[in-house]
């Protein structure tokens, strides 16, 4: 083999090296959990009686003054959660009924009454930090945090057109 043929071979070999895809596979991030869907261990099981939603939450001041890790992320997980439970009716109520032929403005807030006093079980799916770690203080990166809040509603948005439709032939 010449000199010549050789340099050739190996100028293809490595354009392909360099052109090719990589062979490892990169984590693509998943789509995000916001509305309606399945169970929380399988998001695509129907029904979706299911409704998820993200708050963003701060830790306590003073679990952050006291560079308590674990204070600073319970802090922040339970102000995600209080934070949700005022918002997650008025959110999955409007949601539900964006798509609908409803008028939402007139029997929305009957219905965000409704189940307002109905709403139990607000739980958590996922919490991940989203502030830069302090070093030295494990949990510190909760300061900030993330978290996916969900409500079973049986019957899902379904149940709640269905609702609707009842409160308009009632007026």
């Amino acid at each position: 083999m010449s000199v010549l043929s050789l340099l050739s071979l190996l100028l293809i070999l490595s354009l392909s090296f360099f052109c090719s895809e990589p062979k490892s596979k990169e984590t693509v991030p998943e789509k995000p959990i916001e509305g309606w869907a399945g169970p929380p261990n399988d998001l695509t099981q129907k029904p979706f009686d299911y409704f998820y939603m993200r708050k963003v939450a701060r830790a306590s001041e003073k679990a952050v003054n006291k560079r308590d890790g674990k204070m600073i992320q319970a802090t922040c997980v339970d102000a995600a959660t209080t934070q949700a439970k005022g918002d997650l009716i008025n959110i999955l109520v409007g949601e539900s009924l964006t798509n609908s032929c409803h008028d939402g403005e007139s029997t929305g807030p009957v219905i965000v009454r409704e189940y307002n006093g109905k709403l139990k079980g607000v739980n958590i799916k996922e919490c991940k930090p989203k502030a830069v770690a302090v070093p030295g203080i494990l949990g510190s990166e909760y300061a900030e945090c993330e978290c996916v809040i969900f409500v079973k509603i049986p019957g899902g948005k379904d149940a709640i057109i269905a609702q609707l439709q009842e409160i308009e032939k009632a007026n």
